[in-house]
């Protein structure tokens, strides 16, 4: 299992950094959030010290392979409050992932705090996916960074198709932010992208014959997590044609904080 302030590290300065790719984030190569996330920290790593992030917007080009990459962040816009950088992240000379990332130091300005939590059970009331899973169930690779406890829980064999809606929590294992605005804002970075997939699956009658890897990703963070250890995935994966699949995820807190909302387009690939 992965620890999240370790693998998405990034060392260097003045725009240029470096970061190593584990394998304990593998899905279809490094999952797309996990990525996501570096490319967050390298703009944390860039922006002042005072900031935290605001919005996060990638684009994925291609597919990285385990290992050391290249992390390049470019200011376009240096404001007294906000700032806008590019990121790029590149392996062996080939940019595989971009991102812009707005960071802000502003906290003024009007409150409103309509956005309600879904009124559902909280994870001191649920039981830990691995004990509704059978003894002899796989090992979970990727999903070893987590403890996850599930809302609605339903065994494989039994699924029925639904609506594509999922409610999970969500505990990164042996996570540290150490005050950190942008790791701490990179766990809902990895949910919002990972979980449109399988909420996707859990609305379909059969097992899918094809695959849906991210195109984009969109992640606009309301605050930081802090002193946060469980979160809230509330996902719909609520529209699909025409080569894509759309979902969106709201992260909330145990206390009922909104800490982010975002989602991504994914693109209808058959299986090889």
């Amino acid at each position: 299992m992965g620890a999240l302030q370790h693998d998405s590290a990034v060392e260097g300065a003045d725009g240029r950094y470096v970061a190593t790719l584990s394998r304990d984030w593998e899905i279809w190569g490094p999952n797309g959030g996990y990525v996501a996330a570096i490319a967050l920290r390298a703009a944390g790593a860039a922006a002042p010290d005072d900031h935290w992030p605001a919005t996060l917007s990638v684009q994925y080009v291609g597919v990285a392979k385990f290992g050391e990459i290249e992390a390049e962040v470019t200011p376009v816009k240096q404001g007294r409050s906000a700032w806008l950088l590019n990121v790029a992240l590149v392996q062996e000379g080939r940019v595989f992932l971009q991102a812009q990332v707005w960071t802000t130091n502003r906290t003024d300005g009007p409150v409103n705090a309509d956005a309600r939590m879904p009124d559902l059970p909280r994870p001191d009331a649920l039981k830990f996916f691995h004990e509704l899973m059978p003894q002899d169930a796989p090992p979970r690779g990727f999903w070893m960074n987590f403890d996850v406890k599930p809302i609605g829980f339903m065994p494989i064999g039994e699924r029925k198709p639904g609506p594509a809606i999922l409610q999970e929590w969500y505990r990164f294992t042996d996570f540290e932010a150490g005050g950190d605005a942008f790791l701490d804002c990179a766990r809902a970075v990895i949910l919002i992208d990972t979980m449109i997939w399988p909420t996707h699956h859990r609305g379909l009658a059969e097992r899918p014959d094809y695959i849906a890897p991210s195109l984009d990703l969109t992640v606009w963070f309301h605050e930081p997590p802090t002193d946060a250890t469980w979160l809230l995935a509330d996902v719909a994966a609520d529209h699909a044609g025409r080569g894509l699949i759309h979902g969106g995820s709201r992260i909330w807190t145990e206390d009922g904080r909104l800490v982010a909302t975002g989602g991504s387009n994914m693109l209808h690939t058959q299986r090889r």
